[in-house]
């Protein structure tokens, strides 16, 4: 059974946020679900299945439906675009499939917005996560017992934003890169150990898909590169060996690029251009001399480690890798410190509305390696193995009472202040004092790379 304790918690998880995801049954609310970002990574299904038109032309024809329901910008050939890349749709699409066969053989419309697709975006972020967690249980198993195993899988999957993430807010893209990432990792893993043809293009598959969902996750590229390099000898010999064996690093690449080609059409098609920065039409810069470090760890509007506690114990593990996986300190280390450094110099650090630092969420896979280190390190001693798995438990307690305060506003999606985090600290609901404390970010000044707060209106 002690071997099984693993696959346990992912059924856990799996049944919990099953009825989790009926008593809130978003789906059936029409401004939930396919909202905020989700409109545009959503938008490619509808428009190329159900209104054959890419253009976003057939938007004309009825303004007042789909005004709210695509947000397109214009491109420099003075054409509609979709801001954000399709491979969100790409993974979205055979439950969109069974959605629409479904709502065309019920009273329900088949126009790509209705409650059957609704449904079906909530449970998909499920499907993928299951996956995402069966890959990350098989990572784990080859560095760690199957009880640290069982723990992280607990902490990762109910004890992180990533739950409101697969629940809640099931059709946003973490969840699913999480997911990908996770498998990614098991690939290259795989790969390391024997490498083959077909291992090296799946990689280079994943991380185009990886990247093409969110193009800053390319990073995950020096995870795979560095995987089990813990000196300059080693690096000496890892490069070395990339030079000699470069039929693999093509494979990899032309992987990589053949998943792009569907974007790279679209883009051209309707700007010109191959390589199109869509954000940079709507104001989106990096900031990378301006980096918000300090607030995207430890702010009380968003930081990291205070809305996600359980990340700060994960980061503490990297340290701890020194004494137990030293091939895995250096790859892991430089993407923790490059992910961190990239996200917050975006000039929207705290990434508009959302329960803690949603962004971080894609890297959670990566980042269970280091928190499975440190419970490994710390079940050395049985007084301290009791003191850290109470903790843990108690975190995953609060992460759940945390995202109820968020759906009740206690938690604010972007207005939060230290004043505002400590007058709902432990409250389901806000005070009346909540309302007069709290600040909005300056969206204007953001875009410049100035960071302050004004009242709200």
């Amino acid at each position: 059974m002690t071997n099984r304790l693993s696959a346990y918690c992912i059924i856990f998880i799996s049944v919990f946020t099953v009825f989790l995801n009926f008593s809130h049954h978003r789906w059936k609310n029409d401004e939930k679900v396919i909202e905020w970002d989700v409109k545009s990574y959503y938008a490619y299904l509808p428009a190329a299945f159900i209104y054959n038109d890419l253009s976003l032309e057939f938007t004309k024809d009825n303004p007042e439906k789909f005004n709210d329901l695509i947000w397109p910008i214009e491109t420099p050939l003075k054409k509609k675009a979709i801001i954000t890349t399709m491979g969100m749709s790409i993974l979205y699409s055979p439950f969109f499939a069974v959605a629409h066969l479904y709502a065309k053989k019920s009273e329900y419309l088949a126009d790509g917005y209705s409650v059957p697709y609704r449904f079906a975006l909530v449970f998909s972020s499920l499907f993928y996560v299951i996956i995402g967690l069966f890959f990350l249980k098989k990572t784990l198993s080859r560095f760690y017992e199957d009880r640290i195993s069982a723990l992280v899988i607990l902490a990762i999957g109910l004890g992180t934003n990533l739950l409101y993430y697969f629940s809640y807010e099931a059709a946003m893209p973490h969840a699913y890169n999480f997911s990908l990432i996770s498998i990614f990792m098991y690939l290259t893993i795989k790969f390391h150990e024997s490498p083959s043809i077909l291992k090296i293009f799946l990689t280079g598959l994943l991380a185009g898909f990886i990247a093409l969902i969110r193009p800053t996750n390319i990073i995950v590229l020096l995870v795979f590169f560095l995987w089990n390099v813990s000196s300059i000898e080693t690096l000496k010999q890892r490069v070395n060996w990339f030079l000699k064996q470069y039929k693999y690093t093509i494979i990899m690449a032309i992987a990589f690029v053949l998943i792009w080609i569907p974007q790279f059409m679209y883009w051209y098609w309707l700007s010109g251009k191959i390589f199109y920065f869509t954000y940079g039409e709507a104001g989106g810069k990096f900031f990378f001399l301006n980096p918000q470090l300090k607030n995207i760890l430890i702010s009380y509007r968003k930081g990291w480690f205070i809305y996600t506690p359980i990340m700060f114990f994960a980061s503490l593990g990297i340290l701890s890798l020194t004494k137990t996986r030293k091939g895995l300190l250096l790859p892991i280390s430089i993407f923790f410190v490059l992910n961190i450094y990239i996200q917050s110099s975006w000039w929207c650090w705290w990434f508009g509305g959302s329960f803690g630092l949603r962004a971080f969420i894609d890297s959670y896979a990566i980042m269970a390696i280091p928190l499975a280190s440190i419970l490994t390190y710390l079940s050395s001693n049985n007084i301290v193995k009791f003191i850290s798995i109470s903790v843990l438990a108690l975190l995953i307690g609060f992460n759940n009472f945390q995202i109820q305060q968020y759906n009740n506003q206690a938690i604010h999606y972007w207005w939060m202040n230290k004043e505002a985090y400590w007058e709902t600290f432990l409250k389901l609901r806000p005070t009346e004092k909540y309302w007069d404390v709290i600040t909005i970010p300056d969206y204007e000044k953001a875009r410049e790379g100035i960071y302050i707060d004004k009242e709200p209106n």
